[in-house]
């Protein structure tokens, strides 16, 4: 004769089953966000050396700009008619670069002396209800290769730690790391 689990014994299996995935939950959220942000700084990464590389292939100056406390990031050449808010640039403007997009859902921009955003809202604004005088320039990518400022921004999310993404602005170069415990 073959013996059966009884209902108890299947009951308490998934009660087990149960507890050891709400204990495992939040270790693979935050390995995941951890990857979210890293995805983030690549893709910022990848936007300013596209930034950089237009800038010297057209002669002009690229601005690249995000809102702050969101996921909104633009890039266009460095000047009013593509910053101020018109429908279209000048018929000058050519056949000008202009990248308007977001980080991965739940990533956020901010400067690094600013206080951590604990924020759960939505990151991404819609694409055409951002008002011009939101944007802030974060860094103009000159027609030599180099860039105007050195520029640091955060890139973070709840629940991983957020990284830094440093543009050295006489080399152009890019460099990420973890946000020291200070906050710089």
């Amino acid at each position: 004769m073959r013996r059966a689990f009884t209902l108890f014994e299947v009951v308490l299996v998934l009660a087990i089953l149960v507890v050891l995935a709400a204990l495992s939950y939040p270790t693979l959220e935050s390995m995941y966000g951890g990857y979210r942000v890293q995805a983030a700084a690549d893709a910022l990464r990848s936007t300013w050396a596209e930034a950089r590389t237009h800038a010297m292939e057209e002669g002009r100056a690229y601005r690249f700009s995000a809102v702050m406390g969101k996921g909104n990031y633009r890039l266009a050449p460095d000047t009013a008619d593509f910053w101020s808010g018109n429908a279209a640039p000048d018929a000058g403007a050519g056949n000008a670069f202009i990248d308007s997009s977001a980080l991965p859902k739940g990533i956020r921009f901010r400067r690094p002396d600013s206080p951590r955003g604990d924020d759960d809202s939505d990151t991404v604004l819609p694409g055409d209800g951002i008002d011009p005088a939101q944007w802030s320039p974060l860094a103009v990518f000159l027609p030599d290769g180099t860039a105007k400022d050195d520029v640091a921004v955060v890139l973070e999310t709840s629940g991983a730690r957020p990284l830094v993404v440093r543009l050295r602005a006489l080399t152009g170069g890019v460099s990420v790391r973890p946000l020291a415990e200070g906050g710089r």
